[in-house]
């Protein structure tokens, strides 16, 4: 546990100074033991030389290994020695899966490797099995995975439940394996429950510390010791925002290893890591005095996990400090736990849940506590499917690692980052109204305004980040067509950065143009946007069009030119003098044929050779566009020419303009 409680209350007048026989650590690898409340400066000290097991107003209970006890020592601080929890009673152990799954007996070893093995293989589209590591004595570090399509890695929120990382406390242990049974067993049936695994993947860690709880052989949990097979507490021994790498001054443990190894790769939103001793929901941070930007989201989750417990629970369970919550450093300062580390550096959130004042508890009682707790395991986990969500791709549509922060808000590495696989983020916030950015190396940062968020609801925000480098409008068709009434013209961009818009612009020679009308753009958008104009003057002669597109910050660019003939109305034969011309690698070609019919276009040198045949076969009626490009050409002059022959018909219309290759 993070903490614990014992029906024994030591006053400081009772506690006596005392020694260890010979030999003592070598027998039972650490102690436990109380001594009067010093103050928080003193305890601020002790933090960094013993293991705070709980603090009351007049007592403190610890744990210690033999070189912390010595240094206790020096501090001359009086103490009692008190027996160890693991040692109290004998622990009802089962040897088979089927005994196990009673769930009123503690496993053997072997016997919960071959239950997380079964677990596996009797659900396998359900159910991945995972060994993340080994421990000091070679046993294993498991996970299980559980989700609709458990061997695929799908954009879904990945949540973790983590018990016993502190070998000595083994209600969570128990509770965790039956809880992938119950998700496993009641998939398809309780909606609830499918719900959960439909929506997320939910990994699931029984057993972090197996060495400690199964200190005195694979057969027993009594004998259980808080630390692990070197004597460090694990729970004091990750990387902590304040202390830095090694608060507790001992080299990473097998056992933390893995677990910071493994958690990089999945992007964990939520977590819980069950203890015991104490019966309270211990919520970020412990490092700091000062409060997680999300305190009140904090505060909001832990009690409706202790208020549904409330409604199924004895009146006197999980009612410690704040009726059954508190936060971690107003209880008392530890540094090198694994919540802070997980809430900080891995940027999820995880709370530490006490959940049985005894540390082994008797086994006939953990079906009690199963009943008091699993409506609030699920509804803890249900907790990532809310908040602001959705997923971040490049324009193209691949998935990128995005970090999204809410502005005025976030501190303390609060902010997320979406999936670098797979894109999707998830951002757990209180109800309210935010401000939200969305940013990427070597990509414009977008920022969200008024993103409205309710208490167990999603708000869904989807989007895609434009590359620093790219082009601030992409126009992709521009097209002029006349009509009666006058011409249409029409344009297509598929991404828009800082448009204002664009201004339409005419002219009767293809150099001189006028500004004939405005139409607003899409500020910054990733999606294809679609625009049209009508100019309604009707000519007897050729006429022309481009668009200016204007940047708010006063910057602009022209589109290419498009004619439009006085005959295209009419659906006659023409062909349009192509447009750039000049040009350097690509023109448009243009023509009108009255019908349906076979088209031949060709591109003649000055001697009248072929040097190109850019077209042959059928077209509609009607206005075509045919883009060229010759930058294989040399330089010179040249000459496209239209052949058209009507369906049904012999007889053949050819029309030729003059183009010019610029080299």
């Amino acid at each position: 546990m993070k903490k614990i409680v014992l029906n024994l209350v030591f006053f400081a007048a009772l506690i006596l100074p005392q020694e260890l026989p010979p030999g003592y650590f070598l027998k039972e690898h650490e102690l436990y033991f109380s001594f009067a409340n010093p103050g928080k400066t003193v305890l601020e000290k002790l933090n960094r030389m013993i293991s705070l097991d709980k603090v009351t107003a007049d007592s403190v209970y610890a744990y210690c290994v033999e070189d912390e006890f010595d240094e206790f020592i020096s501090m001359g601080i009086p103490w009692q020695k008190l027996p160890r929890p693991s040692t109290l009673y004998e622990a009802r152990m089962s040897s088979s899966v089927e005994g196990i799954m009673d769930w009123d007996t503690y496993p053997t070893y072997d016997a919960y490797v071959q239950l997380m093995l079964q677990f596996a293989e009797q659900y396998p589209s359900l159910c991945k099995l995972y060994e993340a590591g080994t421990t000091v004595q070679n046993r294993k570090i498991y996970f299980v995975k559980i989700s609709d399509n458990a061997a695929v890695a799908e954009p879904e929120p990945d949540v973790m439940y983590s018990s016993s990382i502190h070998g000595d406390e083994t209600t969570g242990y128990v509770l965790m394996l039956r809880l992938i049974n119950y998700l496993l067993t009641n998939y398809g049936t309780n909606a609830e429950v499918t719900e959960l695994v439909n929506g997320l993947e939910i990994w699931i860690n029984p057993l972090a510390n197996p060495d400690g709880t199964y200190r005195s052989g694979n057969t027993t949990v009594n004998g259980a010791t808080r630390s692990n097979a070197n004597n460090v507490d694990l729970n004091r021994n990750f990387p902590d925002p304040a202390a830095g790498p090694h608060p507790d001054g001992k080299a990473w443990q097998p056992e933390t290893l893995t677990m910071t190894s493994f958690m990089p790769n999945i992007n964990f939103v939520i977590s819980g890591n069950f203890h015991g001793g104490v019966e309270v929901l211990n919520y970020p941070w412990d490092t700091w005095v000062r409060r997680h930007p999300d305190d009140a989201w904090l505060i909001y989750i832990s009690r409706r996990y202790a208020d549904t417990v409330h409604r199924y629970a004895p009146s006197n369970y999980l009612t410690y400090l704040n009726n059954g919550i508190t936060n971690g450093y107003d209880w008392y300062r530890i540094t090198g736990g694994r919540q802070d580390y997980f809430t900080y550096f891995r940027r999820g959130r995880e709370i530490t849940f006490e959940i049985s004042n005894t540390k082994l508890l008797p086994a006939s009682q953990l079906p009690a506590h199963w009943d008091y707790n699993y409506r609030s395991l699920l509804q803890y986990l249900k907790n990532a499917l809310y908040g602001l969500r959705g997923i971040v791709t490049d324009i193209y549509g691949n998935p990128i690692k995005a970090k999204i922060t809410v502005l005025s808000h976030d501190a303390d590495n609060s902010e997320v980052f979406s999936d670098s696989l797979l894109g999707n983020y998830h951002r757990l916030l209180a109800a309210g109204t935010y401000t939200v950015t969305v940013s990427a190396d070597s990509h414009i940062t977008q920022t969200f305004n008024n993103v409205v968020i309710a208490n167990q609801a999603a708000t869904y925000l989807d989007l895609q980040l434009i590359p620093n480098n790219y082009v601030p409008v992409q126009l992709i068709s521009f097209t002029a067509e006349k009509q009666a009434g006058g011409v249409l013209l029409k344009w297509l961009t598929v991404c828009e950065v800082n448009n204002k818009g664009f201004v339409i612009e005419r002219s009767f020679d293809g150099e001189n143009f006028e500004s004939i009308g405005f139409l607003e753009g899409s500020g910054t958008s990733t999606t294809a946007c679609e625009y049209s104009f009508i100019d309604e003057k009707e000519f007897q002669f050729t006429v022309y069009y481009r668009l200016k597109q204007t940047d708010f910050d006063g910057g602009f660019k022209y589109s290419e030119v498009v004619p439009v003939s006085a005959a295209e109305g009419n659906a006659e034969f023409v062909l349009l003098q192509n447009y750039p011309n000049p040009f350097v690698e690509f023109t448009n070609i243009i023509f009108s044929i009255p019908s349906k019919g076979l088209v031949s276009i060709s591109m003649f040198n000055s001697l009248g050779e072929e040097v190109r045949r850019i077209f042959e076969g059928e077209k509609e009626q009607g206005k075509h566009y045919l883009k060229f490009g010759g930058e294989e050409l040399a330089g010179g002059l040249y000459f496209c020419r239209l052949e058209f022959r009507a369906s049904g018909s012999s007889e053949k219309n050819a029309s030729a303009v003059k183009m010019i290759v610029v080299r």
